[in-house]
């Protein structure tokens, strides 16, 4: 099942999305992580039926979504993925989310909860109230002075790109088809002849240090949309220069926030933050059940 890649005119850039399936079905949309682009869904999508309507979107400054600037407020790729439902007048959604992207995906159910039949968010990038009101991790003076702004920005090819990242954890970790569609569609061509990162170093950087600029946790007690959410090994005490992605980044306590039975939590301790890249199998699996 090949997807058809398509483009929709937002105000400021023009987001790129694949779309799979039956056209006329419920949707199952499915938005990616910090860094990541659409096709990353891929192996989970090859592993559902096809008679649901799958989207999976590019948010701005990834994959095909051309943008190059800073993100200093995550409603910002909130408001993205509203519009994009908006626009194309999705309802009945099954919303699935990873990290950030499990972040924006529960944005727009709290705006337009009505379109939302279920959601399953994938290690969702929510803390703590303590973290909201208090400061967190990943604080430097700009997005040029993150470590993630240092990270290799040039490769031959995508072949190259996935030799690299093969052989150093936690992309040694995934499956390998979910990392060969990673190094594909998020490389764009440059100036130089050769290959640069879709998502701009800088602009990477700068999604993870606004991290605290939407605190949903407040909002969460209205929020009858029935959630999953998938969380991977937590450790309450880390590194608060150090990104670490074999960690969960998911307050252990988030179901809670929800209205009573409303939200499950399902811990897996075997896997890294990357869940859907380790095990498209149990991700299919869990979205099917949901």
């Amino acid at each position: 099942m090949l997807p058809e890649h398509k483009f929709l005119k937002l105000q400021d850039f023009d987001l790129s999305y694949y779309e799979w399936g039956d056209p006329d079905a419920s949707p199952i949309l499915f938005v990616h992580a910090t860094g990541m682009n659409a096709r990353v869904w891929d192996e989970t999508i090859k592993r559902l039926p096809d008679t649901y309507r799958i989207l999976a979107i590019d948010l701005r400054g990834h994959g095909g979504s051309r943008w190059k600037d800073y993100v200093n407020d995550w409603s910002m790729l909130g408001n993205d993925v509203i519009d994009f439902i908006e626009t194309l007048e999705l309802k009945n959604i099954l919303g699935v989310g990873h990290s950030m992207g499990g972040h924006c995906m529960l944005q727009a159910a709290m705006k337009r909860p009505e379109l939302f039949e279920r959601l399953v968010l994938v290690d969702p990038v929510i803390f703590d109230q303590h973290f909201y009101d208090t400061g967190g991790r990943h604080e430097f003076p700009s997005p040029t002075e993150h470590p993630i702004a240092r990270r290799r920005n040039h490769f031959r090819d995508w072949e190259e790109m996935f030799t690299v990242f093969s052989q150093r954890e936690p992309y040694s970790l995934w499956n390998e088809d979910v990392l060969e569609n990673y190094c594909r569609y998020g490389l764009i061509d440059n100036e130089e002849g050769s290959k640069s990162l879709a998502c701009w170093p800088e602009t990477e950087a700068s999604i993870y240090m606004s991290h605290r600029s939407v605190n949903p946790l407040d909002q969460l007690i209205h929020v009858e949309v029935p959630t999953k959410i998938l969380r991977a090994r937590f450790e309450a005490v880390r590194d608060p220069k150090k990104i670490d992605f074999s960690l969960s980044p998911t307050w252990p306590e988030l179901a809670s926030a929800f209205p009573d039975g409303v939200a499950k939590d399902v811990y897996l301790p075997h896997l890294t933050h990357f869940i859907p890249m380790q095990d498209p199998d149990l991700m299919a699996k869990e979205i099917l059940e949901a």
